[in-house]
């Protein structure tokens, strides 16, 4: 628009030419302060958004420094952690893998022993598997019990 049409569509130019019409002063003193009025509102409106860059420009630097300091180290150590847990896994199915090994072992040597000798059992008694350990090594115990 051209800038004396953006002047006439302006309520502030119309302000003007009544307050001047009303306390005597001239069309040219309306227009000059309508026009002055006019720029600094411009003015406003630039620094208004200068500041909103800034603003941008700061939000985006404490995201970048964020993600930096906190976030990239919280991600290296969830992946370590990640990395421990499948190493313990790793280690919980050899040690199931032995466990079932060791019983299975201990149940053909009773088996053996009572071919041999039926007596050694009796003599001998298999210990007791203790109720802390029942859980990990014999789980289908606890089900027969609970019956």
């Amino acid at each position: 628009m051209p800038p004396f049409q953006d002047l006439f569509n302006s309520q502030e130019f119309w302000s003007a030419v009544i307050i001047s019409l009303i306390g005597g002063g001239g069309i040219v003193g309306t227009i000059i302060t309508a026009w002055s009025n006019r720029r600094s509102e411009a003015q406003d409106e630039h620094e208004q958004a200068e500041a909103d860059k800034l603003a941008a420009e700061a939000a985006e630097a404490a995201v970048r420094i964020l993600t930096d300091s906190v976030i990239q180290p919280l991600r290296t150590q969830v992946e370590s952690q990640g990395d421990q847990i499948q190493h313990l896994e790793e280690r919980q199915r050899k040690y199931f893998a032995l466990t079932a090994y060791t019983r299975s072992l201990f149940h053909w040597l009773q088996q053996f022993c009572e071919i041999v000798d039926p007596d050694f059992l009796e003599r001998h008694p298999k210990p007791h598997l203790p109720d802390e350990l029942r859980g990990d090594i014999m789980p289908e115990s606890f089900d027969k019990e609970e019956q």
